[in-house]
């Protein structure tokens, strides 16, 4: 006969097995992932993003980022995050609110080098390969970071056409390869994310992505000079799909290969990762400024890798002098505070910066984000398929929940804070 404590314990476990399958159900609604897809004309918009942004190597083609060897894995720690509740204008708020608000896909958030929490929503799943938009940005710098380690590139106040000469005579002529970094080339590009507002943007990726008719390169030969280099801040696309043709030039290699061959394999990734470009085959070009598409984890992977200045079980795969130099405002244009009205935000080498913590982060529209916080040892990665592709106001919400995942893992109080 069993004891009535046996019964009260296993009715316990019961529970929490009842609580803990309610969440992943909510957390993912169908892992069978059938989420509708869109086309190249209609991917971002509802009802497709959801699905599209998981599956864009069904709209796009793209380059291979191979892994190899073993899988790295990515421990879990025992202490798993609490219920975190945030302020935000005056009022409290949860995370579940968070995610709801700004339809995220996936949350990974990575305390002292363990998974202190892992959630999917929408039936994404651990193997589904989410796009980056421009998160892809902070990737395709350590590029040029690499190049220059290797000795490929002498300087970054080299100008590019030092290495690219098919941007002699263009807006790109004479500028030196951190004027890029720092989004400060003085090009004239327009970059907006308004409905019916069109921009140099829309241009760039309609021919390049959307129709094939022009590689996306050659719309930088068009652009030019509006400012001298580094005179200011204007946050454009243009300036990264530079950078990535740099590093193509130099290395003679597809970023996608070079990728793989200087992180993804050394770091022992999880997953293959898909660069989209801009034709089929070996020539295509990657879209140096979006479409890099991978899992949760290995974008945590990846911010845990420069959150430890470059290493990765004991192999330093990026130079640590780069983390340092790509996370940290140099020049009076890109401090904090300077670059856009209202915000404290500050800008590395393609990299955002805060003014607490030495924190920066990769932001990609539609709420991709790789938030990294030295100071506590911790990584956030969030995937998203916001209904807009950018909102002021829910960055602001998005990163005081941050800080306060910061806050609630320091103290272990949860709360509010």
């Amino acid at each position: 006969m069993t004891s009535r404590p046996g019964w009260i314990a296993r009715l316990l476990i019961c529970a929490v097995l009842l609580i803990s399958s309610a969440a992943r159900a909510q957390d993912a609604a169908s892992l069978s992932d059938t989420a509708p897809i869109g086309t190249r004309e209609n991917y971002f918009r509802p009802p497709y993003r959801a699905g599209s942004f998981r599956h864009m190597d069904r709209i796009f083609p793209f380059h291979v980022v191979h892994r190899a060897g073993a899988v790295s894995e990515l421990p879990r720690s025992d202490r798993q995050l609490g219920e975190v509740t945030y302020r935000w204008k005056g009022a409290a708020h949860t995370l579940d609110e968070l995610h709801q608000l700004t339809k995220t896909t996936g949350f990974l958030v990575i305390k002292d080098g363990k998974i202190v929490q892992e959630r999917y929503f929408g039936g994404a799943s651990e193997t589904s390969t989410f796009t980056s938009m421009s998160v892809a940005k902070s990737f395709t710098s350590t590029l040029v970071g690499l190049a220059l380690a290797e000795g490929r590139l002498k300087s970054l106040d080299d100008p590019i056409t030092d290495y690219v000469p098919e941007l002699k005579r263009t807006g790109y002529d004479g500028v030196p390869i951190k004027a890029l970094l720092q989004m400060s080339s003085g090009t004239k590009f327009s970059e907006r994310y308004v409905w019916g507002r069109y921009s140099d943007m829309d241009l760039m990726f309609e021919r390049g992505m959307i129709d094939e008719t022009a590689p996306l390169n050659d719309y930088l030969k068009g652009l030019m000079r509006g400012l001298p280099p580094g005179a200011k801040f204007a946050y454009k696309g243009a300036d990264t799909q530079a950078l990535g043709w740099l590093v193509r030039h130099v290395t003679d290699e597809s970023l996608a290969d070079y990728l793989s061959e200087k992180v993804w394999q050394p770091m022992g990734m999880e997953r293959d990762a898909l660069w989209n470009v801009d034709a089929p085959g070996p020539n295509g070009m990657e879209a140096a400024f979006t479409c890099l598409n991978a899992t949760l984890r290995d974008f945590g992977r990846f911010g845990l890798m420069f959150l430890n200045h470059g290493k990765w079980n004991g192999k330093q795969i990026v130079p640590a002098d780069w983390i340092d130099r790509a996370t940290v405002p140099d020049g009076p244009q890109v401090q904090p505070g300077k670059l856009i009205k209202g915000s404290s935000l500050g800008y590395g080498y393609q990299w955002w910066t805060f003014p607490e913590d030495g924190a920066y982060a990769a932001e990609g529209i539609y709420f991709q984000f790789i938030f990294v916080n030295p100071k506590e040892n911790l990584v956030i990665v969030k995937t998203s398929a916001n209904d807009r592709p950018w909102d002021a106001a829910l960055e602001g919400q998005t990163y005081a929940a941050f800080w306060a995942i910061s806050a609630a893992l320091k103290d272990n109080s949860g709360g509010v804070h």
